[in-house]
């Protein structure tokens, strides 16, 4: 690998890094990229399946920390589905009316969980509409959708430190 696509691909790892919180697939498009950049060469394919493993695992993460803590918050199916539906329109509707960066996707998808797990927990599970309990299930989808996150950006951070350490080490 020559110096400068070397140096062009470390810079794209960390783009790859900082469009994460976004909710953009930044751990995906940091592992193709290991893909074009290892096809065809001689050297080990040790980067690219790191780079997808740990793409797959922080994307099992984001999208089952929060059913999982609002089920451990005592929710039921109804309440895990609203956790995760919830999670995904309030990220995608809340970006664009909060005008913040990634606060808005954040706050959204957080508010998303928080209300679709009281939401269908109330209409589906037949829980008390003055259960001290729901608003405990809500809390904890939105906190377990707020981990999520946190997750997927330090994987995605591990993921770009690794890429470039390991591009170092190849190219230079």
């Amino acid at each position: 690998m020559d110096i400068t696509l070397a140096i062009l691909s470390i810079l794209w790892a960390w783009i790859c890094f900082f469009i994460i919180p976004f909710g953009l697939p930044g751990n995906w498009l940091m592992a193709a990229s290991a893909l074009l950049l290892t096809y065809g060469e001689n050297s080990v394919y040790t980067p690219l399946i790191i780079l997808l493993v740990a793409a797959a695992v922080a994307e099992v993460f984001e999208a089952l920390l929060g059913s999982k803590m609002a089920l451990n918050a005592g929710a039921g199916k109804a309440g895990m589905i609203g956790s995760f539906l919830g999670a995904l329109f309030g990220g995608f509707l809340l970006t664009f009316l909060v005008p913040v960066p990634i606060v808005g996707t954040v706050i959204g998808a957080c508010l998303g969980a928080f209300l679709g797990a009281i939401i269908l927990e109330l209409a589906l599970a037949q829980k008390d509409s003055a259960s001290k309990s729901l608003v405990n299930i809500g809390f904890s989808a939105a906190l377990g959708v707020l981990f999520g996150r946190l997750v997927k950006v330090s994987f995605g951070a591990a993921g770009a430190i690794y890429w470039t350490i390991t591009v170092i080490n190849t190219a230079f």
